[in-house]
């Protein structure tokens, strides 16, 4: 015999009956959340183009992780040659294309142009055969261009284990030997670059992409939306003017189409003739009178809901609205701060894995082999004022002297560090 088992709603901790606090049957208690967001490009591709804050937000994290580009400890003429390439191929921009359609969509992948690989893309790259001179740059697609096999990486020593084997890249003419078409390419060609993380189930359900960054702000995005339009229209109603006349009712109620019409084509009349100076001309049993609406309060509301935005964007609102700080004595520093710390662990998250994927292709294609230990560094993003950076260059030159006397670091690796922090 089976049993049923009773569905229980959920309960609050603190049960005061008398008071009518707690329970199951409570306001609070009854708040749940549902999905409401899902997957659409097309929406998402109208709020990246129409909405400037939605740009912004898309944008902004991505611009300020690559605006403090990576440093490695090379030799001077290595560095040279290295930012050669780089900007040749322009990879800072294509790299920040990537992260900026991952927030966008969810998703997005660059693939490591080697000129000689046409034939075997859909094979494992192994750098031994990346010939001098045949990097040829990134080749960025976002995750409407893409679709992930799905076959997975099974090899536990990969870093891309559990992800697909393959991904299938729309390309132009000039990629596929003639007509416009796909392109089968094996993981270790591409750089992968994803949108805000899901729980595993999620993320296969979205063919191993992350959300988009603009699913979990959607809701506060059409608030904010929702109080500008509606302050912008309060404008044209500042003044609302209400004419009185005795006998209105009645021709609406009782009166003939024509009366009606009569009544209707002398109100638009009478408006026509208000001029500019305020003078209206009425009847002599009719009487007006204005309405002004107040404006007070409105600020603080728009205000909350510009904060709101930013709380869910991530970003203070002095860089995602351009506005100066509030408040006595309020410099925004604190809330820069929190944010290039966000910033420095995007990096760690999502630039850092594509460099160092990328940085041994190029160092082939330059050198014909990898420098040993190519530790990456970012800068720091937070401007600092002449005597903090005197005194942190100070201490960085200090380490470095201790490591090249303890033999841990070479002459030719601290002076590029040196050299890399300006002060050789």
């Amino acid at each position: 015999m089976s049993r049923r088992r009773k569905r229980r709603g959920a309960r609050d901790g603190y049960v005061n009956l008398p008071a009518r606090l707690g329970g199951a049957s409570t306001l609070l208690s009854a708040g749940t959340y549902e999905r409401t967001f899902p997957f659409n490009p097309a929406l998402l591709t109208s709020l990246y183009r129409e909405s400037w804050i939605a740009k912004r937000i898309i944008d902004m994290p991505g611009e300020d992780m690559t605006r403090g580009w990576y440093t490695l400890p090379l030799e001077e003429k290595q560095m040279e040659e290295l930012r050669a390439l780089e900007s040749r191929h322009d990879i800072r921009r294509e790299i920040t294309d990537g992260i900026r359609w991952a927030r966008l969509y969810g998703g997005a992948v660059a693939l490591m142009v080697i000129d000689g690989h046409e034939g075997f893309l859909s094979e494992p790259l192994d750098p031994d055969t990346v010939m001098p001179g045949s990097f040829c740059g990134l080749l960025v697609r976002d995750r409407l261009s893409v679709t992930p096999s799905a076959e997975l990486e099974d090899d536990l020593n990969d870093p891309d284990f559990g992800y697909p084997m393959y991904y299938d890249l729309q390309a132009d003419a000039g990629l596929t030997g003639g007509m416009p078409g796909t392109l089968r390419v094996h993981h270790s060609r591409v750089l992968r670059f994803t949108g805000r993380d899901l729980p595993r189930a999620e993320e296969a359900a979205e063919q191993y992409w992350g959300a988009s960054e603009l699913e979990h702000i959607w809701e506060e995005l059409q608030k904010r939306s929702a109080t500008s339009a509606n302050i912008a229209q309060l404008v044209f109603q500042a003044n609302i003017t209400t004419l009185r006349m005795g006998d209105f009712g009645e021709i609406l109620a009782m009166g003939t189409d024509q009366q009606r019409r009569r009544v209707l084509e002398a109100l638009e009349q009478e408006n026509a003739l208000r001029t500019s100076f305020g003078l209206q001309l009425l009847s002599a049993g009719d009487t007006m009178e204005n309405h002004p609406y107040s404006f007070a309060g409105l600020s603080q509301i728009y205000e909350a809901f510009m904060l709101d935005m930013a709380g869910a964007a991530g970003i203070p609102a002095t860089r995602l609205f351009g506005r100066s700080p509030q408040g006595m004595n309020a410099t925004g520093e604190g809330d820069l701060k929190n944010y290039y710390e966000l910033i420095t662990a995007m990096q760690e998250r999502h630039l850092r894995p594509a460099l160092e994927k990328l940085f041994p292709v190029m160092a082939m294609s330059l050198w014909g082999s990898v420098p040993e230990r190519p530790d990456i560094t970012f800068p720091s993003l937070m401007p600092v004022s002449p005597p903090e950076e005197a005194e942190v260059q100070a201490r960085q030159a200090e380490t470095i002297t201790r490591l090249t006397q303890a033999g841990l670091m070479t002459p030719a690796e601290a002076r590029s560090r040196l050299t890399a922090l300006g002060i050789l």
